[in-house]
């Protein structure tokens, strides 16, 4: 269970003296909380942690828990693997290229300053999607995945210039599994967090056809081949990750029919065999979208838990604050044309009963552009009041 003790008094007589050490923080457990969220990507520490001594550091993540703990946010997913990398001191993973020649631990600091004020930390990874071909240059020969590419191993394929691991192979799996054990057993963190990117939204035949005629030609479909591959992955972690008494979900992406069928994450799979705690589906469109409209896109997901022990949480677009949302016809100028979307979008999600929200992303709210921040500020201030009611 929790590693920090919520409370200890310890007598220490020295020359006479009695000595008290300071209470630590308790933060609450998952079970015992409505989940108000906020991602923290690569982008986030790229744009704004970079070039940072360590003490600057320690100020800046200083700022971002303060303003976390003033607008009621109770839980970071902070990016700890985004490209087969790392934001913290990994033994399997290099260090992440963001975050270029430092030599302190990001996530020890982002644990120790959101625990003393009461705030989850989940670790957020992306366990198939690896580093640039431009970039491999650069990784060091020593490194597990660098050894694939040199060996030409399936493992690891290239994809429009990106490497993306292949799960369908065990020392695949080994090596994912690896990480996330690292994390669960040398970190105090409250869980493990993923996101949509499973294979490849543009992934060919020729990504993994070797090992599907091996194991599933006549036998199965190649989309079969690839969400059971993908299912046994998240049930594989999900034991390591109960092993160490966390709790673990996944963000799909809102639009159920890319999840499923492009990126091949079948969450009705994981909901049927309780293999998350939770689903964060990214429902990034307003009420006004023509294909898309919030509300009714909620009460999709809503069946999708329904009648099982998976919570629902809900991935609402901060990003989209002030900007019009070019992919829409009719709504595109409502999130320019209303400061309260993101609130009442809060106010929906609470009366579903659902387990809270998350917001997409911490930039997009506390660091964004001088022309819209104004218009920021208001509905920022619209979700405090939601979030705190």
């Amino acid at each position: 269970m929790r590693k920090f003790i919520v409370f200890l008094t310890v007598l220490l007589f020295l020359s006479g003296c009695e000595k008290k050490v300071e209470e630590i923080p308790e933060v609450l457990q998952y079970e015992e909380i409505q989940i108000n969220a906020i991602w923290f990507s690569y982008v986030d520490y790229r744009d704004n942690m970079q070039n940072l001594s360590e003490k600057n550091f320690s100020k800046k993540v200083d700022e971002i828990i303060n303003n976390f703990v003033e607008d009621g946010i109770n839980t970071i997913y902070l990016h700890t693997v985004s490209f087969t990398d790392a934001f913290y001191d990994s033994k399997i993973y290099p260090k992440t290229q963001i975050l270029p020649e430092i030599d302190y631990d990001p996530l020890n600091i982002f644990l120790e300053k959101a625990h003393n004020k009461s705030i989850r930390v989940e670790a957020w990874i992306n366990p198939m999607r690896s580093f640039t071909v431009e970039e491999a240059s650069s990784i060091s020969d020593d490194f597990i995945i660098k050894k694939w590419i040199n060996e030409e191993k399936p493992y690891v394929k290239n994809v429009n210039g990106r490497y993306y691991l292949n799960p369908a192979y065990q020392e695949v799996i080994d090596l994912i599994l690896s990480v996330v054990k690292e994390l669960v057993n040398d970190y105090d963190i409250d869980g493990i967090h993923m996101d949509d990117y499973f294979y490849p939204d543009d992934v060919t035949e020729e990504f993994d056809f070797e090992i599907y005629t091996e194991r599933c030609l006549n036998i199965c479909s190649l989309s079969r081949f690839r969400k059971d591959n993908v299912n046994n992955l998240v049930a594989l972690i999900n034991k390591e990750v109960k092993k160490a008494g966390l709790v673990y979900g996944i963000s799909p992406s809102g639009n159920m029919s890319y999840s499923v069928d492009t990126v091949y994450g079948d969450f009705n799979a994981w909901v049927d065999a309780g293999t998350v705690d939770y689903l964060i589906p990214q429902i990034y469109w307003g009420y006004d979208h023509p294909t898309k409209p919030f509300k009714e896109t909620l009460d999709e997901w809503i069946q999708v838990i329904k009648d099982s022990d998976v919570d629902l949480i809900v991935g609402l677009a901060a990003y989209k604050i002030a900007a019009e949302d070019i992919y829409a016809k009719d709504g595109k100028y409502e999130w320019i044309e209303n400061t309260d979307i993101i609130s009442r979008q809060i106010e929906d999600a609470k009366l579903l009963n659902t387990k809270g929200i998350s917001l997409f992303s911490y930039q997009s709210l506390y660091e964004p552009d001088d022309d819209i921040k104004e218009h920021v500020n208001k509905e920022k201030s619209n979700i405090k009041l939601k979030l705190k009611e």
